[in-house]
């Protein structure tokens, strides 16, 4: 079992004011490190429930997404004492940013079928959590609006907004449903063998089904070339 210790490091703007980007770093005795590079939608909260847990601090961490749906506020202002939110775990939405050489980071990151994505995104935030962005408002809708490149709910931004363009920047890779080559990796790199739990699988009542959303395909692969592009160029570093 390794002794993991670690820390945000935040990416600021030219003018050293803004936080660009934020990612957590977890960081060996024997001087390896590793960055978890999160993509909303691609088992994002699974791999925040595995790395607490990996740290043996999950007690601190509170989950309650898929009993409750997020517009419930005041059921979620109920426990908001209680715990540090899951979702905090790992900076949320960050910006591709490179990290720089002298961390000697292992970079790891988890990739979708962008249709696939799209689907989970829209009846888990919409149908389920009811996000405000894009409240209410039918595929054909979102999708205009991300035609428009409109993409107030970030959950729906390109994975290649927080992936970059290059796939051979990242050490080990995986694609989504296979994510266990990757939580096999995590698990050595921790020195343990746990599992990692499906979260955020609450899709709300009457969820789009994939054959629904086939007919938008076209639209979809439009809006997201440069993740095809990204996925069809993945050569030796998926695990």
């Amino acid at each position: 079992m390794q002794n993991v210790n670690t820390r945000i490091i935040r990416f600021l703007d030219t003018d050293n004011k803004t936080v660009v980007s934020a990612y957590r770093l977890f960081q060996r005795p024997d001087g390896k490190n590793l960055v978890f590079y999160p993509v909303p939608k691609n088992a994002n909260s699974s791999f925040k429930k595995l790395f607490v847990e990996l740290l043996s601090i999950e007690k601190d961490y509170l989950f309650l997404d898929d009993d409750i749906p997020m517009h419930q506020k005041k059921l979620y202002q109920l426990n908001s004492n209680k715990n540090s939110w899951l979702w905090s775990f790992l900076p949320p939405k960050p910006r591709f940013t490179i990290m720089p050489s002298s961390l000697n980071a292992i970079k790891v990151a988890v990739i979708r079928d962008p249709i696939e994505r799209f689907l989970s995104a829209y009846n888990n935030r919409l149908r389920w959590h009811k996000d405000i962005d894009f409240y209410n408002l039918s595929i054909k809708d979102v999708i205009k609006k991300l035609k428009e490149n409109s993409f107030d709910n970030q959950h729906f931004l390109p994975q290649t907004f927080f992936l970059g363009n290059n796939p051979n920047y990242f050490n080990y890779i995986s694609k989504m449903p296979s994510i266990d080559g990757l939580v096999d990796y995590i698990n050595q790199f921790f020195g343990k063998n746990l599992k990692i739990k499906k979260l955020q699988t609450n899709h709300g009542e009457n969820p789009m089904t994939l054959e629904e959303v086939s007919k938008f395909s076209n639209d979809l692969k439009y809006i997201y070339k440069k993740d095809y592009e990204f996925i069809n160029s993945i050569e030796g570093n998926l695990i």
